[in-house]
């Protein structure tokens, strides 16, 4: 089937078949924008716990956030997480768990990614299963974080909620859309 161009609209009613009428949906953007679809958002998973990383795949396997696939980058404690993101200055989002090799690896991690790294344009979103060693209003307040999750009550249609929200600006760099 090389060579076929998807159609970008098309609705087609079987007149005979009384009240039956197939209705073909508009394709997503992408078949308008091909460099959307060719350059899938990059996600990095910070958390020394191998179930999220797996949950979390599997929970955001086959979304697409604003017509864009996702390309999913591991890292088990904040040291790998800062070696990922020193090699792929184009992640656009770090889900990043509070207390991995330490209680604060995810908290300062976030300092040495805003401060040290200078990847003012990366998203961090701070997932953790013990709030009280950073609790959201103190954090948000003093840490440049685009979000924060408590991995217990965060579904499903809340992670790709929260996604959806704090990629909005994305270009296909990764970088921020300007204004």
């Amino acid at each position: 089937m090389t060579g076929l161009k998807p159609f970008s609209s098309l609705t087609c009613s079987i007149a005979d078949a009384g009240d039956d009428s197939i209705d073909f949906l508009d394709e997503e953007a992408e078949s308008f924008h091909p460099g959307l679809a060719t350059h899938p958002l990059k996600i990095l998973i910070a958390d020394d716990d191998r179930n999220v990383h797996e949950t979390t795949v599997l929970a955001l396997n086959g979304i697409k956030i604003h017509n864009r696939s996702l390309e999913f980058f591991h890292a088990y404690s904040a040291k790998e997480a800062q070696l990922i993101l020193e090699q792929h200055a184009d992640i656009a989002l770090i889900l990043l768990d509070v207390v991995m090799e330490t209680v604060d690896a995810g908290l300062k991690l976030v300092g040495l990614i805003r401060n040290e790294l200078k990847l003012t344009n990366l998203r961090i979103v701070l997932r953790t299963g013990q709030p009280g060693y950073a609790p959201e209003q103190q954090i948000s307040q003093e840490l440049a974080i685009d979000g924060y999750t408590t991995k217990s009550k965060l579904t499903r249609s809340m992670l790709i909620s929260v996604l959806n929200e704090t990629l909005s600006n994305i270009s296909i760099s990764g970088n921020e859309k300007p204004n």
